[in-house]
């Protein structure tokens, strides 16, 4: 059986060679050669045809092709409704707060080259100015280190009140304080430059012609003089520093409260805190009230700030106080100014 098998494979191979060779024979002639290859070139074109075909409908956009589905957002993006009823924001208050700076500001370099200006113009206003006829009356100064700038206290109609430099005055026309200066201060009118003196002798002179006389013992308060004391002006010194440094500090050292009677306003109470010999040695006593400092009256709250500007240049403090219903006066240096002047 398997000789026969043998034999009927190589009877096989032997028709399938002889089958191959009949077809290259065939081919290898001109006519069947020239229909194969003109049969391929059929072929290679009908698939080029139809590869250029699918590509063009592949790039022109299908009309009836549905729409992409929605995506589904992970983390999508939340925020809080405002609540209601809410303060509203205002608008104005928040412009007024100027964050970046005030339009049309001038810078310091430019602030100062202005206030320099207006220093050369007030220069020399004085001189040959005349005495001012309005009904004002000059009740105290408060000279600045400046030339010609500070406050002064003006009186009109009985009505007293602080004006600065370049304030105008409460009276008819165009009339403001142009100069502050010791003792008077310079007024401009309508572009006049008037004085108005501080202190008016025919005025002084006739409230002390009536006045009734009294006793020289009486009329003399008693005087204690500090000023000659370098320990007490280096205390009073240091109560100057602590006034405008750090005035909270000053309670501990000495406490002052308001006295009125009346409604009116008498002047402070003032009595030692933690250390009572150095208020001692400046020539107080618990329980002094004191009516004056400097020739400021302590009578009228409005003058606190004329007090204020006063002693951060002055050399020397008198306080006039009443102790036990006695007059006194006290004195004290204070060596230099806290600005240095």
């Amino acid at each position: 059986m398997a000789a026969s098998l043998l034999g009927h494979s190589s009877d096989m191979s032997r028709r399938l060679s002889a089958g191959v060779e009949n077809c290259v024979q065939f081919l290898s002639q001109p006519a069947p050669a020239r229909r194969l290859r003109q049969g391929l070139l059929l072929l290679f074109c009908l698939w080029g045809v139809l590869a250029l075909t699918r590509l063009i409908w592949a790039l022109l956009p299908a009309s009836d092709s549905p729409l992409p589905e929605a995506g589904q957002v992970i983390n999508p993006v939340t925020m809080a409704a405002p609540a209601d009823g809410g303060p509203a924001v205002d608008v104005a208050r928040v412009q007024g707060w100027h964050l970046f700076g005030e339009a049309g500001a001038l810078t310091p370099a430019q602030a100062t080259a202005e206030q320099d200006a207006r220093a050369s113009v007030r220069e020399g206003i004085e001189k040959g100015a005349r005495e001012t006829r309005l009904n004002l009356k000059l009740r105290g100064v408060v000279a600045s280190s400046e030339e010609g700038l500070g406050f002064a206290i003006i009186e009109q109609n009985s009505q007293q009140d602080i004006y600065a430099v370049e304030d105008k005055l409460p009276v008819q026309g165009n009339v403001t304080l142009a100069k502050v200066m010791r003792g008077r201060v310079v007024l401009d009118n309508g572009g006049t430059y008037e004085l108005l003196e501080l202190f008016d002798d025919s005025e002084l002179n006739a409230q002390a012609a009536a006045l009734p006389a009294l006793d020289p013992e009486e009329s003399s308060p008693t005087a204690i003089d500090r000023s000659g004391d370098t320990s007490a002006s280096a205390i009073a010194q240091g109560y100057r520093e602590r006034l405008y440094e750090n005035p909270q500090s000053l309670a501990e050292v000495v406490s002052v409260s308001a006295v009125r009677e009346n409604g009116q306003l008498l002047g402070y109470r003032i009595a030692p805190g933690k250390e009572r010999e150095q208020f001692e040695l400046l020539g107080f006593r618990p329980g002094d009230l004191v009516t004056s400092v400097n020739g400021i009256a302590l009578d009228d709250p409005a003058n606190t700030l004329s007090l204020y500007q006063a002693m951060r240049s002055a050399s020397e403090a008198i306080f006039e106080l009443q102790r036990d219903g006695t007059p006194v006066t006290v004195s004290v240096s204070l060596g230099e100014s806290s600005d240095g002047t």
